[in-house]
């Protein structure tokens, strides 16, 4: 009884052995994953802070470039200038300076000018306003011209309401997305307005 006693714990001490080393093999496996890992990390960052220095040099040459050649520019401008200047007063003209004369070859040069940038939905406001008061000022003359009474001018003359504008250009045949873009209102509250109307 004893001699399969000793037998069974021999076996299960190899078995104990056997599973020490695997687990062992397993370790070494995931630190050499991690120093693996490690490293790749590591020139990732390299890599990426040359990338970025490499870029930082490019924009530094990209910036003192453009500065020369505006440098430059201005200093030819300037000399076209005096060259012209020169011309005038021998010429006996008075020197003026217009935007014709600041160009080389007469034509008209914008590019000194600074630009002013105004985003689209303001733009197509402002026209579709100039467009509304030039037809309301052509309905006007035209019913002066016939004399209308008192009382319709006046309602004339009065702008009209969100809800009176909706309304109109419903009756235009204009769908709701329609309507919202060009009174610049939202799609749903255009929708409930004419939802009341009706």
């Amino acid at each position: 009884m004893t001699i399969i006693l000793i037998a069974v714990l021999f076996i299960l001490q190899l078995l104990s052995f056997y599973f020490l080393i695997i687990l062992n093999t397993k370790l070494a496996k995931f630190k050499d994953l991690e120093k693996k890992q490690e490293r790749l990390m590591r020139e990732m960052d390299d890599t990426i802070s040359v990338y970025l220095a490499e870029m930082k040099d490019e924009n530094d040459r990209l910036i003192q470039e453009l500065q020369r050649v505006s440098k430059s520019e201005t200093q030819t401008n300037a000399v076209k200038q005096e060259e012209q200047i020169v011309r005038l007063k021998e010429q006996g003209q008075p020197p003026s300076l217009t935007k014709e004369e600041n160009t080389v070859d007469g034509s008209i040069s914008l590019d000194h000018e600074p630009r002013i940038y105004v985003p689209k939905n303001i733009v197509a406001n402002a026209y579709s306003r100039q467009q509304q008061t030039g037809a309301k000022a052509e309905a006007k003359m035209v019913h002066s011209a016939r004399q209308p009474s008192d009382a319709t001018e006046k309602e004339e003359a009065k702008p009209l309401t969100v809800e009176q504008q909706v309304v109109e250009l419903a009756k235009q045949g204009k769908t709701s997305e329609e309507i919202a873009k060009q009174l610049q209102k939202g799609k749903t509250e255009i929708e409930l307005l004419l939802k009341f109307h009706n």
